[in-house]
C-alpha cells in the first residue's frame, strides 16, 4: 500500500517530506482502524470522527488534526482513483477552529495601474540629486518600478522575481517568461506597452552597471542587489541560489502611502496578485487563468474567486463556459 500511495502522491505533485509525512499518517490511521478490526476500504465519516477525537485526546493541536485529516483524505482519494471503495467520506469534512486564508480586499484595475504610475524614479533634476545617497536610491526605484510592473501587469510573485533570469525577458517579441516550480507551472506572457520602456531601461542601462557590483558578475539574474555604499560589493547569493533582494518590505512601506482611487490601501504583495487574478477571471476563461497563473490546478483558481463579491454567479459563468469538461490537459500542457 505504502509504495503506491506514495507514488500516486508524487503524482499529485506533493514534495518529499510531504509524501513521507502523509504516508506516516496514513499508516498510523490504518493501525488505529485495525484494533477495532476495521478495513481502510470500509471506513466511513464516522470512524474518521472518532480518530479525530482520539487524536485530541492524545494532545494534538487542531492544526496538526487538520493536517493528519488532509493526509486521510488523500488517501481515500488514492483508493477511489485505483477502485477500492466508491466515494471519499470526507471529502467536505473540515476542523473547526482552523486558520483559513486570508482575504484581502480586491484592488481596482485602477488602483492597481495608480500604483505603478505613483511609483517614480527621481531624475538629475530632483532637489535632492547633489547628495551621496541619491545614486542609490535612483538606483533602487529604477529597478523596483521594473519589478512593480511585473507583479501588477503579469501577476508574479515576489518569489518569481526574485528568482527570474535575464534570459527570460524577451524584449524584442516583448513578453516575459517564468519557470516552472515544484508548485507552479511555467509560463510565457505578454508585457504591457507601459511597461516596456522601464525595462529596457534596467536591462540594458542599469543592470550592466550593477553587476560590476555583484560577488560573481556572471550571474544571470535579472534583478540584482544594489550595494550599500555603492563603492562595496553587494551581498552574496543565499543558500537557494536567490539573490538577496531585500527590499519587499521597504518597497510595501512606500506603496502603503499611496492613495487610491477605490479607497482602499495596498496590503501586501499577496493582495496584488490576488487582485489581478481576480479581474483575469472577468476576463477569461479557467484554463486561460489557470495558464497565465502559473497553477498547476484549475482548483487553485477558484480560490481567488472567493476573494470578490459575485463570485458564485462568475463561477456559474465560467463553469458553463468551461463546459464542465473532464479532467485531461489543455493546449498549454495544464492538468485539469
Amino acid at each position: 500500500m505504502t509504495e503506491t500511495f506514495k507514488t500516486y502522491l508524487q503524482a499529485e505533485g506533493k514534495s518529499q517530506s510531504t509524501v513521507a509525512r502523509y504516508c506516516a499518517h496514513a499508516i498510523h490511521f490504518i493501525s488505529w482502524l485495525d484494533k477495532d478490526h476495521t478495513e481502510a476500504e470500509n471506513t466511513t465519516a464516522k470512524e474518521v470522527l472518532a480518530y479525530l477525537n482520539h487524536l485530541q485526546k492524545q494532545g494534538d493541536s487542531n492544526a496538526t488534526r487538520n493536517l493528519k485529516l488532509n493526509a486521510i483524505k488523500h488517501f481515500f482519494h488514492y483508493q477511489v482513483r485505483h477502485g477500492h471503495r466508491s466515494d471519499n467520506p470526507i471529502q467536505h469534512l473540515k476542523l473547526k477552529g482552523i486558520k483559513r486564508q486570508k482575504l484581502y480586499p480586491i484592488l481596482s484595475r485602477q488602483d492597481l495601474e495608480q500604483l505603478y504610475t505613483q511609483y517614480t524614479v527621481p531624475t538629475k533634476e530632483d532637489s535632492n540629486s547633489h547628495k551621496k545617497w541619491f545614486t542609490h536610491y535612483q538606483w533602487s526605484r529604477q529597478r523596483n518600478k521594473a519589478m512593480l510592473g511585473l507583479m501588477i501587469h503579469q501577476g508574479l510573485t515576489t518569489a518569481e522575481v526574485n528568482s527570474m533570469e535575464h534570459n527570460d525577458l524577451n524584449l524584442r517579441e516583448g513578453t516575459i517568461y517564468i519557470a516552472g516550480s515544484r508548485k507552479s507551472n511555467e509560463r510565457t506572457l505578454a508585457l504591457k506597452s507601459n511597461q516596456m520602456l522601464e525595462l529596457m531601461e534596467y536591462h540594458y542601462q542599469l543592470r550592466p552597471k550593477l553587476l560590476d557590483y555583484q560577488q560573481d558578475p556572471t550571474t544571470n539574474y535579472l534583478f540584482l542587489a544594489i550595494p550599500i555604499p555603492l563603492n562595496r560589493k553587494a551581498k552574496a547569493s543565499d543558500k537557494t541560489g536567490v539573490p538577496r533582494l531585500e527590499i519587499w518590505k521597504r518597497l510595501s512601506k512606500e506603496l502603503k502611502s499611496h492613495d487610491l482611487p477605490s479607497g482602499n490601501t495596498f496590503i501586501n504583495f499577496k493582495q496584488v496578485r490576488t487582485s489581478v487574478i481576480t479581474h483575469w477571471l472577468k476576463q477569461y476563461n479557467l484554463r486561460e487563468v489557470q495558464y497565465r497563473a502559473g497553477h498547476r490546478y484549475v482548483r487553485l483558481v477558484l480560490t481567488h474567486a472567493d476573494q470578490f463579491h459575485g463570485s458564485v454567479a462568475l463561477l456559474g459563468a465560467q463553469r458553463i463556459a468551461h463546459g464542465r469538461e473532464a479532467r485531461g490537459v489543455d493546449a498549454h500542457g495544464v492538468t485539469v
